[in-house]
């Protein structure tokens, strides 16, 4: 199962109770694809940067969740047909980085200078190399 996170947006007429019942019609979505719905945030009504499905405005609601990943194709097909989702985007969270132990920085190495030997007009400067 991997981290998930969905951002969506439920038509703005619905009132409190129709949008929390939108809520919890995608915590069941995300449980019949075998998934688990972990934290919910509700933005509220903001106004949309352009018209979608005839309404300027919108619900917007931010979920985390787990689920595998060959299910999410399957749960955005149905997220696609819920009336009362407008948009929505669903994004793979990054992984968390596993606690391990720090290895010791490497010892101490001392590099010898490399002696550079002069070949005479290559290491001149160029006004003062002759021309051929």
């Amino acid at each position: 199962m991997r981290d998930y996170e969905i951002l969506y947006i439920v038509r703005p007429d619905l009132d409190d109770d129709k949008v929390q019942d939108a809520v919890k019609r995608v915590n069941t979505l995300i449980e019949r694809s075998g998934g688990s719905a972990d934290h919910t945030n509700l933005w509220g009504k903001r106004k949309l940067a352009y018209e979608v499905k005839h309404q300027k405005e919108g619900i917007y609601v931010l979920q985390d969740f787990q689920v595998a990943q060959d299910r999410v194709p399957e749960l955005e097909a149905a997220l696609k047909i819920t009336e009362e989702v407008l948009r929505h985007l669903i994004v793979r969270k990054p992984e968390k980085p596993s606690p391990t132990t720090v290895a010791p920085p490497p010892a101490e190495v001392v590099l010898e200078p490399i002696a550079v030997e002069s070949t005479g007009a290559a290491d001149a400067p160029a006004g003062d190399r002759e021309e051929r």
